[in-house]
């Protein structure tokens, strides 16, 4: 529904359903320094080539080439070698509680010899992003554990972890698969172990416990290791006034967070359970993000990036159904919509996959007939049968519609929050996404901008929608003449593929950075100001910026507060990304708040004030949109004393000079989150620094003597 005030509803549809989107061609959008579109992260299917439902008897001859290939698809996650090896290996005969190493390295060497007989599975190592993860059984060791396949249990955390580096050095490297990239411990542990999507009471300690253990027996056999965790399946942070957050989340961040690399989340719409709509796309899962990240900024001093190894929709309402088109288009618009919120975090998501498994054979209810419902592939004649060849769903029109998208990020913004939009430029072509998360139908007004007047020679216009006969419709059609307008019906997603008469120059850059408070989650007392202090921001000549405030509120009471930013009041829009989320039990979600940008400070207070007690303000920060002419920051004298050059020379990212006469000064680089990454005692016998093995991203660059900051910049590392 529309969340604009309700005397809108007075006006025709036509009239307030217009949304203005601004693309600005050569204009590149940098986020924490990255702003490629990586479809190695993006563009990815929940399993890996070696998995023996790719071949069978399929309608296309080559399904893995046609595919992953053909739509330009990356191999996400593998969850069943490893525990069906678990199963399977016998126990260490003088180590109770533990596997088998000479039995772990028969099979691994068994697998690889598997592998190198297939030769035609090699070509698809290029296409692993790949997360290896054990199922919770039989590698949980804790209250409830169960036995293996063997009879045996495993005996602690160490032997969980044991298991599983040795499992990844006997299965992969050499002639057989390469590494996984990443590893989470065990699928979504707190879903069995600790109860249902809304209880709150339990504490993830020993699961927490657990992870620590794991990990560090994993690192042991492979040192290397990225592991992630704790892949929370349903992260409902608001339940019970926010204290599943503190038993959750917050504990295992406060427990295992210095020992993950990434945390480990699943992401799911509910558009169809019991009959209600509960949907986390829009600004719930905005909210989730923002919660998290200030935590992990506040307690580890960086915010933690993310793997999102399952999201999508969980349709309750026709699980228990055969094959649809329409189940299918309620998971792919929550693919798209989901997907859109993803690639505003291209620095800190390093891999997001869409849950659907290749034939899923091993779902199907034997009892019932129904077989399992997230899948790529379908039997030709279902839903009236399970009989014939295999042939795709339309899971697969995700992957079409977006099968061409690449290259950098440029400018674009909708002046409506529920249009998402993104743009790339890759060359002489040219992608505009627009994704509509409301319920109602939007008339895009399109506005395309570029300083040089390239002609566009040719525009694939690809529509995802569903038909009024519940069918999901991928359109696509090609158009010689500019776009100004189109429509976007209820939940859909269009790509506008341009090819241009010559590659578009990318001269200017805007530079998006996130800042966060230092505290964080305050309860709500009515007319009583909460007070936030933001700092280090760093500002260009000129820029915007938006306030992000989380609000978890009981239904009823106000999402509008009195804001103010160094005493100025703020102007809250009238509307927020997504729903009011009316059918879940309160509202959670972020606000973003325009701030003019001559009102932002290095330094800032914040004030908050609510007319009703109750609640929480979950998190606060600001996203700042630094506008510039050039891809790195200038040189910045101070007092002729300091020196920072970036980029001076091939074998460096920056020169720090220093004055000869100025002793004992230090040199800090933080990174854009306020960690300390280099620190270095400046002297008179090393009057020139030069900084390297900084990994790509945004640092601030200080010279600090006594406590008083003598220079301060940003250096971007591309």
């Amino acid at each position: 529904m529309n969340k604009k005030f309700l005397i809108f509803f007075l006006i025709p549809t036509a009239f307030y359903a217009q949304v203005k989107v601004d693309v600005n061609w050569n204009v590149k959008h940098t986020v924490g320094g990255v702003s490629t579109f990586e479809r190695s992260k993006f563009m990815t299917i929940h399993a890996n080539q070696t998995e023996a439902e790719w071949d069978g008897d399929n309608q296309i001859a080559d399904l893995r080439d046609d595919f992953l290939n053909g739509y330009d698809v990356y191999l996400g996650r593998e969850t069943g070698l490893i525990t069906y090896t678990l199963n399977t290996v016998a126990q260490d005969p003088l180590r109770p509680g533990f596997a088998s190493p000479s039995d772990i390295s028969a099979k691994g060497a068994n697998h690889i010899n598997n592998f190198k007989a297939k030769p035609a599975l090699k070509q698809y190592e290029s296409r692993k992003n790949l997360i290896l993860c054990g199922q919770l059984y039989p590698f949980w060791t804790g209250t409830d554990s169960k036995p293996t396949g063997k009879g045996w249990y495993l005996a602690n955390g160490t032997a969980t972890g044991e298991y599983m580096g040795k499992f990844i050095k006997a299965f992969n490297g050499g002639e057989g698969p390469n590494y996984p990239a990443f590893v989470e411990i065990v699928n979504e542990p707190d879903w069995d172990l600790l109860g249902g999507i809304n209880e709150s009471s339990n504490s993830i300690k020993e699961i927490a416990d657990f992870h620590v253990t794991v990990a560090s027996a994993i690192r042991a056999e492979v040192p290397n290791a990225k592991i992630a965790g704790y892949t929370n399946a349903f992260p409902n942070y608001e339940v019970n006034n926010f204290q599943k957050w503190t038993n959750r989340d917050k504990m295992f961040c406060d427990i295992a967070g210095t020992s993950m690399d990434y945390w480990s989340v699943h992401l799911y719409d509910f558009p169809t359970i019991g009959g209600k709509r509960q949907m986390r796309s829009g600004s719930y899962m905005e909210a989730t993000f923002d919660m998290m990240d200030q935590y992990s900024y506040i307690s580890l001093g960086s915010v933690k990036p993310y793997i999102i190894s399952e999201y999508g929709a969980q349709t309750h309402d026709y699980n228990n159904q055969q094959w649809s088109s329409y189940r299918d288009w309620l998971n792919i618009k929550s693919f798209n919509s989901m997907l859109m919120t993803f690639l505003e975090r291209p620095n800190t998501i390093v891999s997001a996959i869409p849950f659907a498994v290749v034939k899923a054979e091993w779902g199907y209810n034997t009892t019932t007939g129904i077989p399992y419902g997230s899948r790529l592939m379908r039997k030709e004649n279902e839903p009236e049968s399970y009989t014939g060849q295999w042939v795709y769903t339309d899971f697969v029109k995700f992957w079409q519609q977006w099968k061409n998208v690449k290259g950098t990020r440029v400018e674009i913004k909708s002046d409506d929050p529920d249009i998402l939009v993104k743009a790339y430029v890759d060359g002489d072509k040219g992608y505009v996404i627009i994704n509509n998360l409301e319920q109602v139908s939007k008339t895009i007004n399109l506005n395309l901008f570029d300083n040089k007047n390239e002609n566009i020679t040719q525009i694939v216009k690809r529509y995802l929608t569903v038909s009024a006969s519940l069918m999901t419709d991928l359109q696509e059609t090609t158009i010689t003449n500019p776009i100004t307008s189109l429509t976007l019906e209820p939940e859909t997603n269009v790509v506008l593929e341009y090819r241009f008469a010559n590659s578009l120059t990318l001269d200017k850059v805007i530079e998006e950075t996130k800042y966060y408070s230092d505290t964080y989650l305050k309860p709500v007392v009515a007319n009583t100001a909460l007070s936030y202090t933001v700092n280090g921001i760093i500002k260009s000549a000129s820029g915007s910026a938006v306030l992000r405030l989380g609000i978890g509120r009981d239904h009823g009471k106000s999402l509008t507060p009195i804001v103010k930013v160094n005493n100025t009041t703020i102007t809250l829009p009238s509307d927020f990304r997504g729903d009011l989320q009316t059918q879940r039990t309160s509202f959670f979600g972020v606000l973003e708040i325009p701030v003019p940008y001559d009102v932002l400070l290095e330094n800032n207070v914040v004030t908050v004030q609510f007319p009703d007690s109750g609640g929480n303000v979950s998190s606060l920060g600001f996203q700042v949109y630094n506008e510039g002419t050039h891809l790195s920051t200038k040189e910045f004298q101070y007092d002729n004393s300091v020196r920072i050059t970036p980029n001076p020379t091939k074998d460096s990212l920056a020169v720090i000079s220093i004055d000869e006469n100025l002793l004992n000064s230090v040199a800090y680089i933080y990174s854009i989150q306020g960690s300390i990454v280099h620190k270095e005692k400046l002297n008179q016998l090393n009057t020139n620094v030069k900084l390297n093995s900084l990994s790509k991203g945004i640092y601030i660059v200080v010279i600090q003597k006594d406590n008083k900051k003598l220079a301060r910049t940003k250096l971007i590392v591309n």
